[in-house]
Parts: structure tokens; C-alpha cells; sequence
């Protein structure tokens, strides 16, 4: 089950984005029938994103209650995890929430889909057996 960053949700679900037509590749690459694992900070950063960009009420509505659907399974931010992600913060010089999308990928040994440049080519350098699926 691969782990979804969710810059690639929130590109895939905003035209208006950079990377749209990448993002909607990258995740319509994994079947519908099959779950994404997401940290459970997944569905705040998501939305957190989409109103920051002032996307209306009613969009914001529509995503949280699909963040929330079966589609997704959101692993608990617990102490094994937060510790991982310490550790990964150190030594990737990562941010927090990357670094808690990356621990949850060397935990469970899944690829990691982001869009995020920094993060692909930190991790290339500090675990290069994690397969980070971005865009080109």
C-alpha cells in the first residue's frame, strides 16, 4: 500500500496547480479499488492547503468526507512513528510533516508518492533502498 504525500492529493484535486496533470497521473496510477496510507495529519494538511487557497466552503466539504472514505487509511501518529520521524528529520533535513510521510514509508516498506523535489532527492542521498515515486 503506498504512502500519499499530500501535495500529490491537493495538486490532483486543483487544476489550478503546477503539477495538476502529473498529480492526477500519479494517483490514478494506484487502482480506485486500492487504499492509499496516509498519516493521520494527512486530512488537516489537505485541507488546511485547499483553504489556504481559498477554495469555497463547499469543495473543502466534498474532500474532507472523502479524506475520511475508504480510500484512504490513516495510520496513527504514535510514538514508533514519531520516533522514526525524528530520526528521519536528522538525518534527511527534512520538515516535520515530510519527515512523517517518509517515516511512515521506511516503517512499512512502501513507496512513497510526493511531489515534492526536496524530498526525493533528500531521500535519494539518505535511504536509497525507499522508493519515492514523483513526478519528472
Amino acid at each position: 500500500m503506498p504512502i500519499l504525500d499530500a501535495s500529490v492529493f491537493i495538486a490532483a484535486i486543483s487544476p489550478s496547480e503546477r503539477h495538476h496533470r502529473q498529480a492526477r497521473l500519479l494517483f490514478e496510477s494506484h487502482p480506485d479499488t486500492a487504499q492509499f496510507l496516509v498519516p493521520e495529519l494527512f486530512r488537516v494538511e489537505v485541507i488546511a492547503g485547499l483553504a489556504r487557497r481559498g477554495e469555497p466552503i463547499e469543495l473543502l466539504d466534498a474532500v474532507d468526507a472523502l479524506v475520511r472514505g475508504p480510500r484512504f487509511y490513516a495510520c496513527r501518529l504514535d510514538e514508533d512513528l514519531l520516533e522514526e520521524a525524528v530520526r528521519v528529520a536528522r538525518l534527511a533535513r527534512l520538515r516535520a510533516y515530510d519527515a512523517v510521510y517518509v517515516a511512515l514509508a521506511l516503517q512499512r516498506r512502501a513507496p512513497l508518492f510526493t511531489l515534492d523535489g526536496e524530498v526525493v532527492s533528500r531521500c535519494l542521498v539518505s535511504f536509497p533502498d525507499l522508493r519515492v515515486v514523483g513526478v519528472s
